[in-house]
């Protein structure tokens, strides 16, 4: 027997977002209270509304229709953003949503852009591959853009030739040199390495007995001894460019009474040599260096066999002796390139190639071409460049780097930090394992002092942050209650658009883009999802003045063939009137100073079925033809694209009654239902997807074009949908208006117990 008695609830706030059917009976969760079962083409608000997403705005083909393009942000001030859409072998350069004609040829083909990696030093953007050698891509102007191979001014170096008996013998120090080696070590693939030679150097002497001696190598010490009486000046004098240029070290003067005896060092490579003018008398100068290793490096520059190939020299080698002690570059053709790059303490980082797929290196500070290591009285110097290992039971590949206060290291199997409470140096840095959850190729995403990506595995969605409480990163899976989202699917692409919801967009490999509302720090995280008729494939969110603006590349079917397409997400409006809100997919906005009734403009929806809204009113469906539709009267401004549908769900309704206990498992119908509204015109209303009816407005102003967007408390009373045990109110809206949902209050009326 139904009770005479109606229960009264409100659901305040929405920031609980979409949450699976799994757990829909989790009345004891606080997010319940806030939570949606259905939030479809919405987005949650981080204030507690839920608003119907705004629509697509055509911007643009991609260059090829048949292939997938990847969309990165190039950042140029704080208000001035560009975008990249980088496609097979090729970039191409969009500003707020135009392309600006700038085409750049690249090597990655399409299947290596999952791969590339990103970071940009102001109107430098660095492009690591792993396949092919690190590009920059600079912007001189608006107009002007270049892509380049990074000229090093040194490389990293990987580790020291393991076989000892394998020497190698250089046929000269300075200009092209052949390299021979005593086994076999070259390869066609070996062109364009660098080779690091320690050469280990006798001491020498040489003696002077008047006027200048020739000149000999120092790498570290030297000593001048003098003998005899003698009247005059000894002079030890230094050439750092090869005996081209003296400098005097030191001079000693005696009037037959002097025999110096000293010795030094020099800070890098030099010849020295010692001159002895004499007024009386004799003498003899004796200018020794001591032995060291002499540390040179050249560039290969072709193949000549598997033991024998010329080089470059780029910095002076010690003599022609043969050593085994010899380095290749870490980076090159055979050993693969770096495929992660970031930067961290003013350097430039990179890590992971296939060699090396756990080893991170950092330039020298403030010189980020550089990768030498300097030695200053034999220690070297804090900051020189750096190399450094993820020391760990299983080679798990680095996978993306970021840089906070800490630098993280992400890796297919776990999670690294390398702290940055105090200056890193080559003597100074520990990276630590903080998880073990691995992460994809998907960009992760840093809002504030979080961390957001997407595990390696399942496809689930996690965040990482320091606690104080622990010293340690920990962090959420963000997707446990709304595993619907993402289960079976996976995770191809990421975004986040701080201003104005702070919402990070995450790709799905079916065409969904799925929308997280992020404010950690208030506990805010909720879900959403849009749908559209075609297939997402990649997401950018781009500044634009104080906004962030959200591209998308959609595929959709365009007059029966494939067509890609660069859309954005309308901004948000405060206007009243519905004529200033987009809220079609793939959309144009035509303005005219004379009201028209053809629209032409429209070839990138050939054969599609439209809406158009002109001058405030809604017209019927049209199919687009010959580019243009026919409206039944003249407008001037005119918004025309395809529509899409918003639904939104409550979970169960709950209460408990006293002296009854909870109402779960009991019969129940939701008799009236209050809906606050801002800004909002049309939608249906009902128990479930079946049993709908319209939201009633005052249609009048509507059927004149005028302004009809309602704001305030509107009452429903719902259909007769008959008692179930859920008590839910779903919300269906497929008209190009806005509509945003601030709270729901249920009146239910029970109708006893069922099981």
């Amino acid at each position: 027997m139904a009770s005479p008695n109606a229960f009264y609830s409100i659901q305040p706030a929405f920031t609980g977002g979409e949450i699976s059917v799994d757990v829909a009976s989790r009345i004891d969760l606080d997010k319940y209270q806030v939570a949606l079962l259905q939030a479809e083409n919405a987005i949650v608000r981080p204030y507690g509304a839920v608003r119907k997403r705004p629509g697509m705005i055509y911007c643009g083909q991609t260059k090829y229709q048949d292939k997938k393009s990847m969309l990165v942000k190039f950042n140029f001030t704080v208000t001035i953003s560009y975008m990249l859409e980088i496609g097979h072998k090729y970039i191409r350069v969009w500003r707020n949503g135009h392309y600006l004609g700038i085409e750049l040829d690249t090597p990655y083909e399409a299947g290596e852009l999952a791969g590339l990696r990103f970071v940009q030093s102001v109107d430098v953007l660095y492009i690591a591959s792993g396949k092919h050698p690190v590009k920059k891509l600079m912007r001189y102007s608006e107009r002007e853009w270049k892509l380049a191979d990074v000229d090093w001014q040194q490389v990293p170096y990987g580790d020291l030739n393991v076989d000892e008996e394998n020497f190698i013998t250089p046929s000269g120090t300075t200009g092209n040199v052949t390299l021979t080696a005593v086994k076999d070590t070259w390869t066609a693939e070996s062109v364009g390495d660098w080779i690091k030679l320690e050469q280990s150097m006798s001491g020498q002497t040489v003696s002077c007995t008047g006027g200048t001696s020739k000149s000999i190598l120092a790498g570290d010490t030297w000593k001048i001894t003098c003998h005899g009486t003698w009247s005059g000046t000894v002079t030890v004098e230094i050439s750092y460019d090869d005996g081209a240029t003296w400098l005097q070290l030191r001079q000693y003067t005696s009037s037959n009474d002097y025999n110096p005896t000293e010795s030094g060092t020099v800070e890098e490579y030099a010849l020295v040599r010692v001159t002895v003018a004499k007024s009386s008398g004799s003498c003899t100068a004796d200018l020794t260096v001591y032995p060291y290793t002499h540390v040179g490096y050249a560039k290969i520059t072709g193949f000549v066999s598997t033991r024998k190939v010329t080089a470059d020299v780029e910095k002076a080698l010690g003599g022609t002796n043969k050593t085994n002690n010899w380095y290749l570059s870490a980076w090159g053709k055979k050993q693969g390139y770096p495929s992660c790059a970031t930067f961290f303490q003013d350097r430039l980082c990179f890590a992971a190639n296939v060699k090396y797929p756990q080893r991170i290196w950092m330039s020298m500070t403030g010189d980020y071409e550089n990768f030498s290591v300097d030695k200053e009285s034999g220690t070297v110097t804090d900051d020189s460049a750096i190399s450094a290992d993820l020391l760990s039971l299983r080679p798990y590949q680095i996978t993306h780097m970021d840089a906070g206060n800490d630098l993280i290291v992400l890796t297919e199997g776990n999670e690294w930090t390398i702290s940055g409470s105090e200056t890193v140096t080559p003597t100074n840095i520990t990276p630590r394992l903080q998880q073990n959850y691995g992460c994809n190729d998907v960009e992760p995403v840093r809002v504030g002092n979080r961390l957001v990506y997407v595990q390696r595995r399942g496809s689930i969605i996690r965040d990482m942050a320091y606690s104080y409480d622990t010293d340690s990163y920990g962090g959420y899976d963000l997707t446990l209650l709304a595993k619907h989202l993402v289960h079976g699917k996976e995770i191809v692409d990421s975004s986040f658009a701080q201003e104005p919801d702070s919402v990070i967009y995450f790709v799905r490999s079916d065409g969904t883009l799925l929308c997280l509302t992020y404010i950690m720090e208030q506990k805010v995280y909720g879900w959403s999802h849009i749908v559209t008729d075609g297939v997402v494939e990649a997401v950018l969110a781009a500044q634009q003045g104080n906004n962030d603006v959200v591209y998308c590349q959609v595929a959709r079917e365009i007059n029966g063939k494939t067509a890609r397409y660069i859309e954005k997400l309308d901004l948000d409006s405060d206007s009243e009137n519905q004529q200033d809100y987009i809220m079609l997919d793939c959309a144009v906005r035509k303005t005219y100073e004379k009201a028209e009734c053809v629209i032409n403009g429209l070839e990138h929806l050939e054969g599609r079925t439209v809406l158009a809204m002109g001058d405030g009113y809604l017209f019927n469906p049209k199919t687009v033809q010959n580019g243009a539709i026919e409206l039944e009267q003249a407008a001037s401004n005119v918004v025309i694209g395809i529509p899409y549908t918003m639904v939104l769900e409550q979970p169960n309704f709950n209460t408990s009654v006293s002296g009854m206990g909870n109402i779960q498992g009991m019969q129940q119908t939701v008799n009236t239902v209050v809906l606050r509204l801002s800004k909002s015109f049309g939608g249906e209303i009902g128990p479930d997807k079946d049993t709908l009816h319209d939201i009633v407005y005052d249609i009048g102003e509507m059927d004149l074009g005028q302004p009809c967007l309602f704001s305030g408390d509107k009452n429903v009373t719902m259909g007769s949908g008959g008692f179930n045990k859920n008590g839910r109110v779903y919300i269906r809206h497929d008209k190009p208006y806005p509509f945003t949902l601030l709270s729901v209050v249920r009146g239910v009326t029970l109708g006893g117990a069922g099981l």
